[in-house]
């Protein structure tokens, strides 16, 4: 059974050609959502929960159920976008890619040997692709169910977002999306991406602790410097207060807010989504290239 279902009444499986289709996965489960393509509105809203996931091989074995049984995934879409959480990749201004090169990008950022497929997006406001691994039985498992998709990690929506906002380019900020097992941060300023990196975390005392670390390090104050907080661990509202006390400039990133839901979805918080959201407003330029 799915833990969030809104299905808003506009909804007609008929039509599902005219719908694009977003889904996100992470250990802890699986999230999607549709837009209308003509309308711009999204329509419909799911989440399964995922437990015991410790292996590539356990996710695998709970999208297959959920692909399985839900009556809406096993529809034909317009488009269908997949996103993987990953903190195996990196970013590579667009002046300097080369498409041929994108297992010596991660190598040479992670240190890590690769086992899966690389996948590269452009995100065109800042001028740069990120370069991701997705694992390779995640990407037969999607391919093979919807045949035409289009890969991402959380960085490209996430990055997209923040470049979108206003103001944000221009003045100093941070941007943090908290995630199951890892946070993405972003610092921002005098019209360009100052850093973008992901840190693992278990509490708050260690999210503090990296945040502080982040602005110590690009000479940002604490007291004074702008936070965007999202993700779907907002909905632990130690981190919000932990970080409040060190940086009371704070804010939840309401940046997509409720404008693009559909009435059936007003029940939601969209700054929980924000990646999963914005997905579909990425230009999103795909290769995947076989590692190994």
């Amino acid at each position: 059974m799915s833990e969030l279902n809104y299905v808003d009444r506009s909804f007609n499986k008929d039509h599902c050609l005219d719908y694009d289709l977003s889904i996100q996965t992470d250990r802890n489960g699986l999230t999607f959502c549709i837009r209308h393509n003509s309308q711009g509105e999204y329509i419909a809203f799911r989440k399964y929960r995922f437990e015991h996931v410790y292996l590539v091989s356990d996710l695998v074995r709970h999208i297959i159920a959920v692909l399985d049984r839900d009556d809406i995934l096993n529809q034909h879409f317009r488009s269908v976008h997949f996103m993987n959480y990953t903190q195996q990749s990196t970013l590579v201004p667009a002046r300097f890619f080369c498409a041929g090169n994108l297992s010596d990008y991660i190598e040479f950022n992670t240190g890590e040997t690769l086992e899966g497929e690389l996948f590269s997006n452009l995100i065109r406001p800042l001028d740069a692709y990120s370069v991701f691994v997705t694992p390779r039985s995640l990407v037969s498992l999607v391919t093979l169910h919807f045949k035409k998709v289009e890969f991402s990690s959380q960085a490209t929506p996430f990055l997209w977002n923040i470049s979108h906002i206003n103001g944000s380019m221009d003045n100093p900020m941070v941007h943090v999306g908290l995630n199951a097992d890892f946070f993405d941060i972003a610092v921002t300023g005098d019209c360009k991406l100052q850093l973008y990196n992901t840190f693992q975390f278990v509490n708050e005392t260690d999210l503090l602790y990296y945040v502080l670390y982040v602005c110590k390090q690009l000479s940002l104050a604490p007291r004074e410097i702008p936070v965007r907080l999202s993700g779907e661990q907002i909905s632990r509202n130690v981190y919000y207060e932990t970080l409040k006390q060190y940086l009371p400039a704070i804010t939840y990133d309401d940046a997509h807010g409720k404008r693009h839901l559909a009435p059936g979805l007003m029940q939601l918080v969209p700054c929980k989504y924000n990646n999963l959201f914005n997905l579909q407003s990425c230009e999103l330029s795909a290769e995947s290239i076989k590692a190994g």
